[in-house]
């Protein structure tokens, strides 16, 4: 089929403009689609230089220039194998976020990875949602209460007082 006004070009266009995370009004539970590397924290296997990643937004910093952010994953990781870490995954269902995960993930609560917002803008970071209200109450309740993080932590993400 021909697209002689470039209609397609245009509604893909708008699509991916929508998506464009705006850092001033992003808020806790979203979630963004971001390419991470070694520099943000990431482990990288099989020679890749960065991998796109679903983050969930569950904090900022005093300052405000960066967020903390946890890692949606397809599998639980190897070495989040243990007892205490196994605890910390959070499994997030295919059929409450259809427009985000193909498939039944898990939610990593064991991890905070500070980003700053500049460079998930300039990665091009897309929005593309936010967590259901009760996988998102439950998340912060796990945070305030984990004692994976210490208290500075905590406080640092505005997860506590």
């Amino acid at each position: 089929m021909d697209d002689k006004t470039g209609a397609l070009e245009k509604l893909k266009a708008i699509m991916a403009k929508a998506e464009q995370v705006d850092m001033s009004s992003v808020k806790i539970g979203d979630i963004i689609y971001v390419p991470l590397d070694e520099e943000d924290g990431l482990i990288l296997k099989d020679g890749y230089k960065d991998r796109n990643k679903y983050i969930v937004i569950i904090g900022f910093t005093p300052e405000g220039v960066a967020i903390g952010a946890l890692l949606i994953n397809s599998e639980i990781d190897s070495s989040k194998r243990s007892e205490e870490l196994l605890d910390c995954q959070y499994p997030l269902m295919v059929r409450n976020y259809r427009d985000i995960l193909d498939y039944d993930s898990w939610l990593d609560c064991s991890d905070i990875f500070e980003l700053s917002k500049l460079k998930i803008t300039e990665k091009n970071g897309k929005l593309k949602g936010c967590l259901i209200s009760e996988d998102r109450e439950r998340v912060m309740q796990f945070l305030r209460e984990t004692e994976v993080f210490d208290n500075a932590t905590k406080r640092r993400y505005g997860i506590i007082k």
